[in-house]
């Protein structure tokens, strides 16, 4: 859809630096853009944190945090003065700025991260970082395109963990995020948290994080049928996925998921019953049996044999039946008064 702008019945102007726009959109968190916005905007140029904070609706801390962001891109400069000798003082009062992110060093292993020593990376240091290192600043870039439009500095701080301390280049991470919004994940912690767990699992390089996005997918578009096929709407506990994920590498398919179904409803009154539907599937299963055409044939040679032994059955209570009212009349005539 295209959009024509009228901005002429504008009141106040003010001007934006096209870098922003351009450059550093895609890095800044939305808190950070309107921190610039309103210090763009605001005629005053001697502004406190907690000024700007209740203007925009955010904490002091996001502040500063937006304010360094913002000059170490270039975009800002802070004025020699007051404000300067403030932020001097208060520079002197506290020793080191709260880290963004903690990133980890290593000493490489087989499996596991372990002999962790903590890195305390700021805001600043990762965003040097990302100009000393094109793939990291692609990264930075291009992961907006797979998760949410705009990513603050703590998660920077995660992307960074993963690709310093976990060693997973630049297409695997962006690979692995565009599994994520696949699955509706658009989480950097959730992106960061799977690839750390699957890293612990030696799933390490592209050719192993795609072959488990592979298998993984195949099982969540599973799960995702037997919801459709058994009407449910929320989520699947982890026994119910234990079984679903059994069914799958069973080869059972939709036709006999539905059949499933339809003899549970039978068999329960009306009742979905995850472990009835497994037991008659595990009896296919252990049958080999694996079509329609087949469970049919299976049925259909259960009643036989069942209607062969109702026949059966009801033959010797016939005779017996017979045989107790002859007794019976014996036993009377038996004991019948002769007079």
């Amino acid at each position: 859809m295209d959009y024509r702008f009228d901005v002429d019945n504008w009141g106040g102007h003010f001007s934006v630096p096209c870098s922003v726009v351009t450059e550093y959109l895609k890095i800044s968190d939305g808190n950070y853009i309107k921190v610039l916005l309103y210090i763009l905007a605001s005629s005053v140029r001697t502004l406190s944190s907690e000024i700007i904070a209740d203007a925009v609706g955010c904490t002091a801390d996001i502040v500063d945090d937006a304010v360094t962001h913002w000059t170490s891109l270039g975009v800002l400069s802070i004025s020699e003065g007051r404000a300067a000798d403030n932020r001097s003082r208060q520079a002197a009062e506290i020793p080191k700025v709260l880290p963004v992110s903690s990133v980890e060093s290593v000493k490489p292993t087989d499996k596991a991260v372990d002999r962790k020593i903590v890195v305390n990376y700021s805001h600043k240091e990762i965003l040097e970082k990302a100009k000393q290192d094109s793939e990291l600043q692609h990264l930075f870039d291009e992961i907006q395109n797979y998760l949410k439009f705009s990513i603050n500095g703590k998660e920077l701080g995660r992307l960074v963990e993963l690709y310093e301390l976990y060693h997973y280049d630049v297409p695997t991470i962006l690979l692995m995020a565009e599994y994520c919004r696949s699955m509706d994940k658009t989480s950097v912690n959730y992106l960061a948290a799977t690839l750390e767990d699957w890293y612990n699992n030696d799933i390490t390089t592209y050719d192993q994080v795609e072959a488990e996005i592979v298998k993984r997918t195949a099982v969540y578009s599973y799960e995702k049928l037997v919801c459709r096929c058994f009407g449910v709407t929320g989520r699947l506990t982890a026994s119910q996925k234990e079984l679903v994920e059994k069914w799958q590498q069973g080869g059972i398919d939709e036709s006999l998921l539905n059949i499933a179904y339809d003899k549970c409803m039978e068999g329960t009154g009306g009742k979905l019953r995850f472990k009835y539907i497994d037991s008659v599937i595990s009896s296919w299963m252990n049958k080999g049996i694996k079509t329609a055409e087949q469970v049919k044939a299976d049925d259909e040679k259960f009643r036989g044999k069942t209607t062969a032994a109702t026949s059966a059955n009801e033959k010797t209570n016939s005779y017996s039946i017979e045989k107790l009212e002859e007794l019976d009349r014996n036993f009377v005539s038996r004991n019948e008064d002769p007079t």
